[in-house]
């Protein structure tokens, strides 16, 4: 059932899978090891309003801090997808999240039905660059050892 699934969501269209995850979603990031900062152990919390396809609400969660910003969802085709934004108060305002639904089998049998990278950075004061890694998990994906999908 789950490869099933696999094989008729690789390479749709992102809405589709993020449709099928419900809202709110969860994606995990994971900072690249280039990323000359400190990593906090971070996620990102998409909310989606129904009656707009192209705009949702980003809140990055890091340990007790919480921020929020609004993005714009960029449909690029053949599976893939750009959320653009600007956080308010952070030192690093401008970021552009790339999601593809192009996973690997490795990845697609660790939980995940999304992944893409996530580019931070000022664009008045320099442009943007490549920070972490990003995943979205299945909402059906269960870490359990007894479960053998």
């Amino acid at each position: 059932m789950v490869q099933l699934f696999y094989y008729e969501n690789h390479g749709q269209a992102c809405r589709k899978i993020l449709n099928h995850e419900g809202s709110p979603s969860k994606i995990l990031l994971f900072a690249d090891e280039g990323w000359a900062r400190t990593a906090p152990n971070a996620h990102w919390i998409l909310k989606r309003p129904w009656w707009s396809r192209t705009y949702c609400k980003i809140t990055e969660i890091t340990a007790t801090r919480r921020i929020s910003a609004r993005g714009k969802i960029v449909d690029l085709g053949k599976g893939n997808m750009c959320i653009k934004g600007k956080f308010k108060e952070a030192e690093e305002p401008d970021f552009k999240m790339y999601l593809t639904t192009h996973v690997t089998s490795a990845d697609f049998r660790q939980g995940y039905s999304m992944t893409g990278t996530l580019e931070r950075g000022n664009k008045k004061k320099g442009g943007l660059h490549l920070t972490h890694f990003a995943m979205l998990k299945r909402k059906d994906y269960m870490k359990d050892d007894n479960n053998n999908k």
